[in-house]
């Protein structure tokens, strides 16, 4: 008895605080809409567009995919110089060979081909070894996955974002998964990454503390890179550098109109291994930040706990707990509380990219329906990537 009182203590205390802080980006927003209104902000322009390096790992791509990542990056608007190191991760197929073909055609852009011998078993590992290939005056490093297609004017916007502050770091787009009428499964990643997640980190951006950058496209200062280091040695290469700059005192940009397609996984056993290594990443990227600063990490802690509560408490889930097992209205009461407030975030950010992403009344509704869903399907491989973490399970299996 003693015990499910205080875990129905302890979950009320999680989703309330969780609450609190989707109550508080609610605000925000509105708060910052009027502000708009009243303002009239410009578009952000810069005088002078740094010199960008992008890197672009790949392993064992299927080319056609891959030559739609080039294809992108050579059309991209970008009114500075451009530099892009395709960095071979050691593949064993003819990915290789194609690339040199399409190096082979004229290009508007620069291009290298950096072959390395062996594949390393990470990401973070294969950018680490291009690192020192980079032009010296380089400005900014930015990372595309060789599934990633960006608009053309995304890595414009993107820097736009990153250069709006001296503090930022690093900056991402909006990462929508391609492909959202092949399959329900594919639907559900479609929702989830334009509904409410994106809409909070449009919060987080507005206060520089945006707490995943997502690798598929990302940009850093190249001299904060030089500064902090690369990202071989992490299992979730984007998110621990992420906290890693947070917890050194820097800032992180994100611009929803810089937008990248790319590809999501097609089982729901990708699916499942991908998010059990994010959970992981996730712990992982706290014990980093926590051992550099803990007082700029207990900063960060209202969004971990955030995300702790969507990803290990689904309110579905806790909305018949909370009826059939506790028979508490007050945990009734919340938990109900906390699926509107996020079904409003999830309308606002959906209302928000419905230009930008084509998107319909159907979606107002289909976005908290597959986000609910989800959150369901993944708590398994939520709490199994925690426990890898705090276990100390090998790593390497769960990246290539």
């Amino acid at each position: 008895m003693h015990r499910l009182m205080f875990s129905q203590f302890v979950l009320t205390g999680l989703v309330g605080f969780s609450t609190f802080v989707l109550l508080c980006c609610l605000v925000f927003l509105a708060g910052w809409a009027l502000f708009k209104a009243v303002r009239r902000p410009t578009a952000p322009t810069l005088a002078h567009y740094p010199f960008v390096s992008i890197l672009v790992p790949f392993y064992n791509e299927p080319e056609a995919s891959f030559l739609m990542t080039l294809d992108a990056i050579e059309h991209a608007d970008y009114p500075g110089r451009i530099e892009v190191l395709l960095v071979d991760d050691g593949s064993t197929n003819s990915t290789p060979a194609t690339v040199a073909t399409w190096l082979a055609q004229p290009r508007d852009k620069t291009y290298r081909l950096i072959s390395l011998e062996r594949n390393g078993g990470a990401k973070g590992l294969a950018l680490d070894a291009a690192l020192p290939q980079l032009s010296a005056d380089s400005d900014v490093v930015t990372v595309i996955d060789s599934d990633t297609v960006i608009m053309p004017c995304s890595l414009r916007r993107a820097v736009e974002a990153l250069y709006s502050s001296p503090r930022h770091a690093a900056a991402c787009g909006l990462i929508v998964p391609a492909g959202r009428h092949n399959s329900w499964l594919h639907r559900l990643q479609f929702y989830e990454h334009v509904g409410a997640l994106a809409a909070i980190r449009y919060v987080q951006s507005k206060i520089g503390v945006v707490n995943v950058v997502a690798g598929a496209f990302s940009l850093h200062r190249t001299e904060v890179i030089r500064e902090l280091g690369g990202w071989g040695e992490w299992l979730v290469e984007d998110i621990a550098w992420t906290w890693r700059a947070l917890a050194h005192g820097y800032s992180i940009a994100y611009a929803p109109d810089a937008i990248a397609y790319t590809i999501c996984p097609s089982t729901f056993f990708g699916l499942f291994r991908q998010r059990r290594r994010w959970a992981r990443g996730r712990l992982e990227s706290f014990r980093v930040a926590w051992r550099i600063s803990w007082p700029r990490t207990m900063k960060m802690l209202p969004w971990w706990l955030l995300w702790a509560q969507s990803a290990l408490v689904p309110t579905l889930l806790l909305l018949i707990a909370g009826a059939s097992i506790y028979r508490s209205p007050t945990l009734l009461g919340i938990a109900a509380l906390n699926w509107w407030l996020m079904a409003l975030l999830n309308f606002i950010a959906v209302m928000q990219a419905r230009t930008r992403l084509q998107l319909g009344p159907l979606d107002l509704v289909l976005v908290s329906i597959c986000n609910t869903v989800i959150d369901v399907l993944l708590l398994p491989a939520n709490v199994i990537g925690l426990i890898d973490e705090l276990r100390g399970h090998r790593k390497t299996w769960l990246t290539r």
